[in-house]
């Protein structure tokens, strides 16, 4: 079995959101940003363990083609430790070729923590991590290095805000990621993006729009 990639940076992702109505209106609020959108990404994903989402943590597999060329993932996240950003602990994990001493399923406490990619999804279930979720989409990516961000135009109609920009920067520990967020709260002040601060991640979004409280 071919190793598995494991990502181990960014420790730490800290992000924002602002909603649109389209996405000319991004372009015409964010001057650089369609110069920035290099890539395109066909994705599709399911996310894992609803008590485990409920408690505020993210597991989740996905296919994704970036020109070209489709790998697998598996992905975690840990509880949102932000005020202003999303400030998660991540884990990322290409398992296109399986996995091999994956740290996600050591967290998720299995065993079996060398399986090829087919037998993930067992793994997950025998752990008691069901997919609940699941959906797909296209997004246009880059970044902008003069700011030290990563962008991503999200579009996705079912959700209660359809197009979403997120503003991404990283950390390797806690105590950086704090001054990350920081950053992020500059940028908006720069460009006026307060009124469209979106908290929910799509996840959280796309979770209250198909399971709507009664």
């Amino acid at each position: 079995m071919e190793k598995s990639k494991l990502i181990f940076k960014p420790q730490y992702e800290v992000e924002i959101r602002c909603h649109f109505d389209s996405a000319d209106e991004a372009y015409r609020t964010i001057p650089f940003l369609r110069a920035c959108l290099k890539h395109e990404m066909v994705w599709a994903s399911g996310i894992y363990g609803e008590e485990f989402f409920k408690a505020g943590k993210l597991l989740r597999m996905s296919k994704t083609t970036v020109d070209g060329k489709t790998e697998y993932y598996m992905g975690w996240k840990g509880e949102d430790i932000g005020t202003f950003a999303n400030i998660r602990e991540e884990i990322d994990e290409v398992i296109s070729g399986g996995v091999t001493e994956s740290r996600i399923l050591e967290k998720l406490g299995s065993q079996n923590r060398t399986l090829p990619r087919n037998n993930i999804s067992a793994e997950l279930k025998k752990l008691g991590y069901q997919r609940f979720m699941s959906w797909r989409g296209v997004d246009l990516f880059g970044d902008y290095k003069p700011l030290g961000v990563s962008l991503k135009l999200f579009t996705y109609r079912a959700l209660k805000w359809p197009v979403l920009l997120e503003i991404e920067k990283s950390a390797k520990t806690k105590e950086e990621s704090l001054v990350r967020e920081n950053e992020l709260r500059d940028f908006c002040d720069r460009f006026g993006l307060h009124s469209r601060l979106v908290r929910e991640e799509p996840p959280t979004l796309l979770y209250e729009a198909r399971f709507p409280k009664k």
